[in-house]
């Protein structure tokens, strides 16, 4: 019986389940011989497993290698808690992990619990409320394409950190316009509609930059180019005939700085206050959404947790 990730809680309660292979890191040495530890995930998130052997390296090595990325596996072993959150100890006297062939991946992927019709009918309301003609039609040709969104209401937000399940990328990119749009009520004289093209383009480029197999990766191409860029791309694709120059470029900038900073990927940083906007929208809605998160996936008694990408959570 298939138990999911959310399901496993209890230190030293017994799994046998199924999971993908979401990473996979080499074996290292300890104190009692040789162990590698591995991301499985389910729909429901994500747990990583430890493998704890003998003095047999090559024996290890094995197992290690007898399976890869994106494989689903059965895993044997006991649930432990790592740093006040759950993990899967599997010890090679008293557990196993097995290649499995699964025809059906669907128990593997995260899927979004919110309703995608009901956000794409708000997304295509924003849409429809856009007054500049040639913003308004760019955004139809994306938005109003059958084919475009259908795999945008499936395309994830991202890899791991934030809205990383399918329909994701939809979540996020309304979040970020109901915020960058509301931020432009305290500020009368920006461009409105700019801000709303940015905000629900400026991650259109993931489309390109994940991959869904039995879970979600980043491609060849959005490893060696990012999403920010092969979103640039694909608005400028899309909005030949249909912006003025200045209009294009303007919205180019926003996509190529809405990460805000140049070690967080950023080609540019902000040049004016749309461009701002659309950033700081962008960092609220996903920073909000991990510590959502980690709160909800946090099973410890104590008031608070430490994440090394946001520090102490307090959880109450």
């Amino acid at each position: 019986m298939k138990v999911m990730v959310n399901e496993l809680r209890g230190s030293s309660s017994p799994v046998d389940s199924l999971f993908s292979v979401k990473y996979k890191r080499a074996p290292t040495s300890y104190a009692k011989g040789w162990r590698f530890a591995f991301g499985a995930a389910d729909r429901t998130g994500e747990i990583e497993v430890s493998f704890w052997g003998g003095l047999d390296e090559q024996g290890v090595r094995r197992v290690h290698d007898s399976f890869k990325e994106g494989d689903i596996v059965r895993v044997r072993g006991t649930v432990g808690i790592w740093k006040e959150r759950p993990k899967i100890d599997v010890n090679e006297e008293s557990g196993s992990i097995q290649k499995v062939a699964v025809t059906d991946p669907s128990d593997f992927i995260p899927t979004t619990a919110k309703d995608v019709e009901a956000l794409y009918q708000e997304l295509l309301a924003i849409v429809d409320g856009v007054k500049t003609p040639g913003l308004r039609q760019l955004l139809d040709a994306f938005f109003r394409d059958h084919g475009f969104a259908t795999a945008f209401k499936r395309a994830p937000g991202a890899m791991t950190i934030h809205h990383a399940w399918l329909g994701g990328l939809l979540e996020h990119s309304l979040g970020v316009a109901r915020i960058a749009r509301e931020a432009v009520r305290n500020y009368p004289d920006l461009d409105l509609d700019l801000v709303t093209a940015g905000s629900l383009l400026h991650d259109v480029g993931k489309m390109r930059e994940l991959e869904v197999t039995t879970n979600i990766k980043i491609g060849e191409e959005g490893m060696l180019r990012g999403h920010t860029v092969l979103g640039e791309e694909m608005v400028r694709e899309k909005a030949r005939g249909i912006l003025d120059e200045v209009t294009l470029r303007k919205l180019s900038h926003i996509i190529l700085s809405h990460l805000g900073k140049h070690e967080h990927g950023a080609p540019k940083v902000p040049m004016f206050a749309e461009a701002a906007i659309v950033y700081y929208a962008d960092e609220l809605d996903s920073k909000a959404n991990q510590f959502q998160r980690i709160k909800t996936e946090t099973t410890t008694e104590d008031f608070r947790v430490y994440d090394k990408r946001l520090g102490e959570i307090y959880l109450r």
